[in-house]
């Protein structure tokens, strides 16, 4: 029996238990009809905001399991904040969905007493004929991204939002994160933030999805495809397929980090990498992510229920999945849910590898995890079971470097100017990492960008260096000490 066709073990805890409260999807349950509950049961929100309400409850039945939170940590987090400072939510951004899901949720649960946010979106959403429209009576406002530069109009919306004590939502980590790694942090709100000279708390909240549910059109770019400009046209395609069942989430799942400030004096680099931080420490997996890692990576030994507790013991909640079709799961997709888990290995990593430069690189671009003790990692018979398991964990990291290096020998070059052009060459490679690889073998100049831009040859650190890149970090000699 293949591990596609394994029945899904039952929930690890009950329904509605603190730690997975249900408040959306088939398995939410409660005594009234669509209708009552948006227009006439919640007591907070204009007409928009009902509308579509309405339309999310139905949509959320049709494409998830479940949609739960973290009762408890977002009771902490709300206890925890300093009541005079402005709440500001700071989700995690895999998808488009992340827009409605905290509003959903402020919405369903007014005792939370978080009041529906204010949402920071791109300018793209904003220009889309009627949608744009209606989006900003349910509070949407807009920016545009990338100008590197202090934007005047977005800083007076922003301080009219502030003075009128609104709470906001904003993406730290600016666009959809395609791959469900974390990314590097934007910190042009939080400037915009701070200087209104009134103080913030920041929600840090995780939004952990079994999959995306515009995974197939994110999966095409990671095979090297356009990204896609936002057209009605294709929102309407999607919602037809949606429509249909062809669109399955499986369970979503929000947990809330700790409160972060952000006074007139903070340092703005730092709170944006600890919401970063908070984010990642709070990413949740499910067994659909696992079943799905240990069908493309059958190791002996290994099964779906020793994967979760070894998950468990350095510290991630494990949520059970009834998600068990891995058919449409390809090795690409399935390297996007491990980016859900891989960070709980990074202490080991460090610790074991920590002097080889891939392992360094990859570290300093994508641990956020707060503290000390995220890099450090204990010994024992489980660090002894990682030593099978984390080369398998980290070969796409690694194939990335090799691919690169090994087609320069080949052939002198590499024929394409752009990262997404040698994924489209070569497909087994992962497009975060080539980024990520080429971008620091130019850096170290193990690699040089032809004169012409075309692509790239050797540098001038190639013979000198390249070795160290070639050789997995698990077979080199020396590890980090303490």
């Amino acid at each position: 029996m293949s591990i596609s066709q394994v029945d899904a073990s039952p929930p690890s805890l009950p329904l509605n238990h603190p730690r997975e409260v249900v408040f959306s999807g088939r398995d939410h349950r409660d005594a009234y009809s669509d209708f009552v509950w948006s227009f006439l049961h919640k007591p907070n929100g204009n007409w928009a905001i009902r509308i579509t309400g309405f339309v999310m409850r139905k949509a959320f039945r049709k494409m998830c399991s479940r949609i739960s939170f973290d009762q408890v940590s977002f009771e902490h987090t709300m206890a925890e904040r300093d009541p005079n400072t402005l709440v500001v939510l700071a989700p995690t951004h895999r998808s488009l969905m992340d827009f409605v899901v905290c509003s959903y949720l402020c919405f369903e649960h007014p005792e939370l007493k978080i009041s529906i946010p204010y949402i920071a979106a791109d300018l793209q959403i904003g220009n889309l004929p009627l949608l744009g429209w209606f989006l900003k009576q349910t509070y949407a406002f807009y920016l545009k991204r990338g100008r590197g530069k202090a934007d005047p109009a977005l800083n007076q919306q922003i301080r009219q939002l502030v003075e009128q004590q609104q709470t906001l939502e904003m993406f730290i980590e600016g666009t959809r994160s395609r791959a469900r790694q974390c990314l590097k942090p934007k910190r042009g709100l939080l400037r915009a933030l701070q200087n209104t000279g009134v103080s913030c708390t920041l929600l840090p909240i995780s939004i952990s999805y079994d999959r995306l549910p515009e995974e197939k059109a994110l999966i095409k770019e990671l095979y090297g495809g356009p990204k896609p400009l936002m057209r009605l046209s294709s929102l309407f395609k999607w919602i037809g397929e949606m429509v249909r069942g062809e669109i399955v989430v499986g369970r979503v799942h929000l947990v809330c980090g700790e409160p972060i400030a952000l006074t007139p004096e903070s340092d703005v680099h730092q709170v944006s990498v600890d919401v970063v931080g908070q984010l990642q420490r709070h990413y949740v997996v499910t067994t659909f992510h696992l079943r799905a890692f240990l069908h493309h990576q059958p190791l002996p030994g290994w099964t779906v229920e020793r994967l979760s507790q070894v998950l468990r013991d350095q510290g991630m909640t494990v949520l059970e999945s009834d998600l068990v079709d891995l058919t449409t799961v390809d090795a690409i997709t399935e390297y996007t849910y491990r980016n859900q888990w891989l960070h709980v290995f990074y202490g080991e990593l460090h610790t074991r590898w920590g002097e080889h430069p891939v392992v360094k690189q990859h570290l300093d671009n994508h641990c956020f995890l707060p503290g000390d003790a995220a890099l450090e990692a204990e010994s024992g018979p489980a660090s002894q079971a990682l030593q099978a398991l984390l080369p398998v964990v980290f070969e796409p990291l690694v194939t990335a470097y090799q691919t690169l290096l090994q087609v320069v020998e080949d052939h002198g070059e590499i024929a394409q100017a752009h990262p997404r052009d040698f994924v489209a060459a070569h497909p087994h490679c992962f497009l975060p990492w080539i980024e990520e690889a080429l971008e620091h073998l130019l850096e170290v100049q193990v690699l040089h960008k032809k004169e012409d831009g075309t692509g790239f040859v050797q540098g001038p650190q190639w013979h000198p260096r390249v070795a160290r890149y070639r050789k997995p970090f698990w077979q080199q000699d020396t590890v980090l000490s303490h």
